[in-house]
C-alpha cells in the first residue's frame, strides 16, 4: 500500500492535471474566519445545504441560477422578498426543505445580527452551534466549517473509505499529511476528496 505522503502527492498531481488547480489555489488561500461578512456566511452555508446528499457536478451546474434567485445572498433581501425567493429556487431546484432553511438563516442572521452576535457564537463554540443550524449535521458542520475559513476535514464517505484501509480516521490520515507537508487540512481534504470523487480510489493503491 502506498505511504500516504506518496499517494496525497499522486492526488494533487492528478488535481491539477485535470482542471482543479482553481479548487486547490482557492483552498490555499481561503480568508480565516474573521474576514467572513454575513452575505459569504449565507453564501457558504447555502452551498454546504444545496451539496448535502447530492452529486456535487449538479449543484455546481445551478449554482449561478441559486445565486441570482437567492439575491446574491444578502440576508436583509433574501428576508423582504422571501417568497418571491422561495418560489423562484424551487423553480430551479425543487427541494422545499433546502429553500427554507436558507431563508430561516438568513432571518437568523437580521433578527441577531452577524456582526452583533452570531460571529462570536461560531467563534467560540464552532462546530456545535454549526450543527445547530437547519440541515447541517454531523459531518457538514465539518464542511460548512471548512467553508468558513476554519481548518477542518469533512469525514465524508470517501476519505472514510479512503482512511480505514490504513486503519485511520479522516482526521488522524490527513494530520499526518499536514505533519509532512504543511499544507492546510482543508486543502488537504479537497484533493483527496477530488481525487476519489473523479477517479474512484481503485488507482489509489
Amino acid at each position: 500500500m502506498k505511504n500516504p505522503i506518496l499517494l496525497f502527492k499522486e492526488a494533487e498531481r492528478f488535481c491539477l492535471e485535470n482542471g482543479f488547480a482553481k479548487e486547490i489555489e482557492w483552498c490555499d488561500n481561503r480568508p480565516t474566519f474573521d474576514k467572513m461578512d454575513q452575505r459569504n456566511f449565507l453564501c457558504e452555508y447555502a452551498w454546504v445545504v444545496y451539496n448535502s446528499g447530492m452529486k456535487n457536478s449538479v449543484i455546481e451546474g445551478k449554482w449561478v441560477l441559486l445565486t441570482d434567485a437567492f439575491k446574491l445572498f444578502v440576508p436583509h433581501i433574501v428576508v423582504a422578498f422571501s417568497k418571491e425567493v422561495r418560489e423562484k429556487v424551487l423553480s430551479i431546484f425543487g427541494h422545499k426543505q433546502k429553500v427554507d432553511a436558507v431563508i430561516t438563516v438568513a432571518k437568523l442572521i437580521v433578527k441577531k445580527g452577524f456582526e452583533e452576535r452570531i460571529r462570536s457564537l461560531i467563534a467560540e463554540n464552532t462546530l456545535a452551534y454549526l450543527d445547530s443550524l437547519p440541515f447541517i449535521g454531523p459531518i457538514t458542520k465539518y464542511h460548512l466549517a471548512r467553508n468558513l475559513g476554519f481548518d477542518y476535514v469533512k469525514p465524508d464517505r470517501h476519505l472514510v473509505r479512503l482512511a480505514k484501509k490504513y486503519n485511520m480516521t479522516p482526521f488522524e490520515f490527513c494530520d499526518i499529511i499536514h505533519q509532512k507537508t504543511g499544507r492546510r487540512l482543508g486543502t488537504i481534504d479537497v484533493i483527496l476528496w477530488r481525487f476519489c470523487e473523479q477517479s474512484g480510489q481503485k488507482t489509489l493503491f
